[in-house]
């Protein structure tokens, strides 16, 4: 047992790429293809910061690869590496880029068919295979090791055609895509790529230390894709710069997580706040309407006083013209003489 880095971590896994005979096996045994020749175009780190971004590691590789039938093509192969979930429109993007850059397409010559066979150049873009690492499960019903596929083509019948010969537009448009979900990797790895893969199993970290894992070398078989890749992270372990810059990134991870979840439950509180803020306002537009309500109530109530008091001073008036004196007008009405008095007075 040996404790080696961790290669789910973006310094690791940078330092276990550059070596051409680690990528050559890395990508050769997940594409499933004799890599000849593989080399780093670029890479782009991408970490967690205030602006919310994911941590996203990306190489392009121009290989070459040998077909069963002995011929050798160039490709452009695209390795993303994701601790966890990240947005589609993100690796997306990558792909467009790829899809689009004249630095994925070979110069080949052609000639025109006059009589001078004239010569011209025309760009034939390679072909782009996909490869996704991830940390984290595509979720519900994905449960597999290594989802592949590419692009199938269709009649109108929505029938399969299975084309005999390639296609250079078709095979210029499309990609083949490889997605490694690490969470699924068995217990007991049997295939060629799960074996080579137990390098980058998480069930093997270092109980309270994530930063590494403890492996065993394959005694069986020297020259494993595993042993080479299980080496070359022995080696890291053994980088004192590799273990600084390791431990910077491993800090700035819980830095992050630390600030995280400071932001949620700032989040939650203003959330809160607003939530209260709201019930606050609308028990306030409540009371103003019950408010509004009772001064209506008011208003009608002092309107329906008023035509009372009118309704009362016609009668009084009425009875005087008929010649009641205001004691016999108050005892009638059952009011005050003060009152009568005071309504004949206003005449």
């Amino acid at each position: 047992m040996a404790k080696v880095c961790n290669p789910i971590y973006d310094t690791v896994f940078k330092y276990l790429v550059e070596d051409e005979r680690v990528a050559k096996v890395l990508l050769g045994c997940i594409l499933n293809k004799k890599i000849v020749h593989v080399e780093i175009k670029g890479h782009e780190s991408t970490y967690r910061d205030d602006d919310n971004q994911l941590k996203l590691l990306r190489f392009d590789f121009a290989g070459t690869i040998e077909n069963p039938d002995g011929t050798k093509e160039t490709v452009t192969i695209e390795l993303q590496k994701a601790s966890e979930p990240e947005e589609v429109m993100r690796f997306r993007s990558y792909f467009g880029i790829q899809m689009a850059s004249k630095s994925n397409a070979d110069t080949i010559v052609k000639y025109h068919r006059d009589k001078d066979k004239t010569p011209y150049n025309v760009l034939k873009p390679r072909r782009i295979y996909g490869i996704f690492i991830l940390g984290h499960s595509l979720g519900k019903g994905f449960e597999y090791p290594l989802i592949k596929g590419s692009t199938v083509f269709y009649d109108e019948d929505n029938n399969v055609l299975n084309f005999k010969t390639q296609c250079e537009f078709l095979k210029g448009m499309t990609y083949d895509l490889y997605i490694i979900q690490l969470p699924f990797l068995p217990e007991r790895p049997k295939k060629p790529l799960e074996k080579m893969l137990r390098a980058f199993d998480q069930r093997y970290k270092v109980e309270n230390d994530d930063r590494y894992l403890e492996l065993t070398e394959d005694t069986a078989d020297y020259d494993s894709d595993f042993n080479v890749i299980f080496r070359r992270l022995l080696h890291a372990s053994a980088d004192e710069q590799l273990r600084r810059n390791l431990d910077l990134e491993d800090y700035a991870e819980r830095l992050w997580t630390i600030r995280q979840a400071e932001r949620e439950d700032l989040e939650y509180e203003l959330k809160e706040k607003k939530q209260l803020l709201a019930e606050q306002e609308k028990h306030l537009e409540e009371q103003k309407s019950q408010l509004a309500e009772q001064e209506s109530k008011l208003a009608e109530q002092k309107s329906q006083l008023a035509e009372q008091k009118n309704q009362l001073a016609t009668m009084i008036k009425f009875s005087a013209t008929l010649g009641a004196s205001p004691e016999k007008i108050a005892t009638q009405l059952s009011i005050s003489i003060d009152e009568v008095k005071r309504v004949l007075s206003q005449n």
